[in-house]
């Protein structure tokens, strides 16, 4: 590409962050800004499929990740009813098949990857505490005026924009006009647990995923094998805007009361639980007006019920630098590339993920007849439903004229 501006992007999370690291790999310069203190650290562990390793790879992110991450031996699905074992895979069988591989990370340990990795690149410029208010495209590009911790004000001028800014994008909502994310239903209540204090009963070494009516819970181990991530996921009809808000440990502890006993003693270890309202996206609205582009959870937040929202961010970013460095035009031409090439994948992710979250709760004859479904199903068949996810590679994207 021509352009000496930057290209803006605003956000520095997993997805703002990649995206940076994308477009600097292509030789593009980056002006990254950030409205806190970087690097930000929220949120809690994240698995990160073969569709998103070999990009953090390729962009030099995995010598930052390697000790924190854990590839874990199996995922086992268990009744959160009985306790039986459903169905498991091999997670070093994923890695093998799609050659790439399938690890389980603390959100914070990525974000440091990633920060890391960027501070390292001089084409990228990074700004944190500054606080975006207003944008306009311009002739010649974007300029974006930010408040900074001072209170100055301060304007910043690149070829385009990518929002970075998550689930509840200021940008997506006043300068697109689009909807704001829609609240499910659900919460997502989320500790982490030191291993010693694991009860002995969890398999503490590989993904766990308990299902059960209006319910199911997650747990990995993050932090190289010396932490336990835990994430229960129950319906329940609150609507806090945010990632950390206060859990009631009796609250959850009683929700959970009739579930088996090793995952009422796992429970019951810890006091501090947050719990955020899972939101999503809806993504036929706009990603692209004029030179400025959505990215992420800002196009297309989804319910973690394939493990696939900081997945696609690193995905979306792959495309989108691809599109500003190979589609020939003006930039507005080039992130309408980006989002005709990312669209209908992301649309076919987001109904998986729902319908998993369907899948996960059922109750009475249904669950019955889903897990009978499992135990009979072959791995290698299990398996093959994730080959359109998994063997995803950006270069296998080509951009319609």
């Amino acid at each position: 590409m021509s352009e000496q501006l930057p290209i803006i992007i605003v956000g520095a999370g997993p997805g703002g962050l990649a995206t940076a690291l994308a477009l600097a790999h292509k030789n593009i310069p980056v002006l990254l800004l950030e409205k806190n203190q970087m690097p930000t650290e929220v949120g809690a562990g994240i698995q990160i499929s073969p569709n998103a390793t070999s990009s953090l790879k390729q962009w030099g992110v995995w010598p930052y990740i390697a000790e924190q991450a854990v590839i874990p031996g199996k995922i086992k699905i268990r009744s959160g009813v009985s306790g039986a074992l459903l169905s498991e895979l091999s997670a070093r069988d994923i890695s093998a098949r799609y050659g790439a591989p399938y690890m389980v990370v603390h959100r914070a340990d990525m974000q440091q990857a990633l920060y890391h990795r960027a501070s390292q690149l001089a084409l990228i410029e990074m700004q944190d505490e500054c606080d975006v208010q207003d944008i306009k495209d311009t002739a010649d590009g974007i300029e974006v005026t930010c408040t900074l911790a001072s209170g100055e004000q301060r304007s910043f001028k690149g070829s385009a924009l990518i929002a970075a800014d998550g689930v509840w994008s200021r940008i997506g909502t006043t300068y697109f006009g689009n909807k704001p994310a829609a609240y499910s239903g659900k919460t997502a209540w989320r500790t982490t647990l030191p291993l010693q204090m694991v009860p002995d009963t969890i398999d503490s070494r590989n993904i766990g995923l308990w299902l059960s009516p209006n319910a199911h819970l997650v747990h990995y181990p993050i932090v190289g094998g010396h932490m336990m991530n835990i994430v229960a996921i129950v319906n329940e009809d609150w609507t806090e805007e945010g990632w950390n808000g206060k859990g009631d440990a009796d609250w959850l502890n009683n929700r959970f009361a009739r579930w088996p006993r090793e995952i009422r003693e796992l429970l019951v270890e810890r006091q501090d639980w947050l719990k955020w309202a899972l939101c999503g996206q809806d993504p036929e609205q706009a990603w692209v007006k004029g030179k400025v582009a959505l990215t992420g959870d800002a196009a297309h937040a989804m319910l973690p019920f394939m493990a696939q929202g900081a997945v696609m961010a690193i995905e979306d970013a792959a495309i989108l630098a691809r599109a500003i460095d190979e589609v020939q035009g003006p930039m507005e031409t080039r992130l309408k590339a980006y989002e005709k090439a990312r669209k209908n994948r992301v649309r076919k992710v987001v109904a998986k993920a729902r319908r998993n979250g369907e899948i996960y709760h059922m109750q009475g004859a249904i669950a019955t007849a889903r897990n009978m479904t499992m135990r009979l199903l072959p791995t290698s068949q299990l398996m093959r439903q994730f080959d359109w996810i998994y063997s995803w590679k950006p270069e296998d994207v080509s951009f319609d004229a």
